[in-house]
């Protein structure tokens, strides 16, 4: 997996249109070698025949000494002085050309632009992916933990910063090197067909304007966002961000909890960071085979070691610890805690 370098449909033009010149400078010069030797040839040859034979045989004997052939007639000694030239420079034209495709090949030109294209489909292809704005030390903490809660989610990772951008190669993302402040690289991101973006910048208005852009071009996206102090929040909310956490609030929390509520903390702390157990949301209308049945039929606890927390109605109503009667409705999302292994037999059950 590479990094895909971000260009601007401009700077995509002029790549390939440099190649594409390079070629062509090497093709044209060998042609005028080619042309320029006939007609040189067609001049020096006997005047008595006639002007069509004249030139089919100066272009043949001119494509005989720029091959290396050699299968000429005896020449006169303007037409030896003028294959000489033509040696000259139809050799040359024909080093120049070898030498300009040699290092297309080899030079890395057409491998990159091959990569690029591999790295556009790939990311033309993607659905319901997150796109991760920022690879610090928080955006490569938040991408690791993203993968590890579903490991089958494509992550696109955007940084300008090119250690940041090798980091995330390294640790197997998708990667774009450009600013994700720019519409186009958040749209070759495809931020409009992601499932989330999550903006880990250091700068409060570079997330700002980050989270604005972001819902102008995907209105359903969930957009979680990071804020250097609280006051920034609001802002960051009118922006279009869903969640916004403040770093330093959130380890004040966590370790006041730490000291005060150990236990309960430590539990938490074990389901959602990869222990024993885990917390895990089990939308309905995506295993059938839930709806339409009680808690108390659908029995988690001996059928998947789990334990239904919460449910939340499609109309976002949260009921904490729902009584066993309670049937699954179409919209419901169930917000469950389970031994690791238990949400892989959940989903058996709704789509069974």
């Amino acid at each position: 997996m590479s990094v895909y370098q971000f260009h601007t449909d401009h700077e995509r033009q002029e790549m390939v249109g440099a190649l594409l010149r390079r070629f062509a400078r090497a093709m044209v010069f060998l042609v005028v070698t080619v042309v320029v030797g006939a007609v040189g040839f067609a001049v020096l040859a006997d005047r008595g025949d006639p002007i069509g034979e004249r030139a089919l045989d100066g272009l043949w004997d001119t494509l005989n000494v720029v091959s290396t052939v050699g299968a000429l007639p005896e020449f006169t000694d303007a037409q030896r002085i003028w294959a000489m030239c033509v040696i000259v420079f139809g050799l040359g034209a024909v080093l120049y050309g070898f030498g300009s495709m040699q290092a297309l090949l080899h030079g890395g030109e057409i491998n990159q632009w091959m990569e690029r294209r591999k790295m556009e489909k790939t990311l033309e292809s993607i659905r319901g992916h997150l796109v991760l704005c920022g690879y610090g030390e928080v955006g490569r903490a938040v991408g690791r933990t993203a993968r590890a809660i579903e490991p089958r989610i494509s992550v696109v990772v955007v940084d300008r910063d090119e250690r940041a951008a090798s980091r995330a190669e390294a640790d197997g993302f998708l990667v774009i090197l450009g600013d994700c402040a720019e519409e186009g690289v958040l749209a070759r991101a495809g931020a409009e067909r992601a499932r989330g973006v999550i903006a880990t910048l250091d700068r409060d208005e570079a997330n700002v304007y980050l989270c604005l852009t972001v819902r102008e071009m995907n209105r359903h996206a969930r957009i979680v966002t990071r804020a250097s102090r609280d006051e920034v929040r609001g802002v960051l909310r009118r922006a279009g961000a869903d969640r916004v956490i403040v770093p330093g609030e959130l380890a004040a929390l966590q370790l006041s909890h730490l000291m005060l509520r150990p236990k309960a903390t430590e539990f938490v702390a074990s389901a959602i960071g990869g222990g024993e157990y885990e917390f895990v949301e089990v939308p309905a209308a995506e295993y059938p085979g839930l709806v339409g049945k009680s808690l108390r039929e659908l029995n988690f606890p001996n059928a998947a070691d789990a334990l239904v927390v919460s449910i939340v109605s499609e109309g976002g109503r949260q009921v904490f610890n729902p009584s066993a009667d309670r049937e699954v409705g179409g919209g419901d999302t169930l917000v469950v805690v389970c031994k690791v292994g238990g949400l892989a037999r959940i989903e058996a059950m709704g789509r069974g």
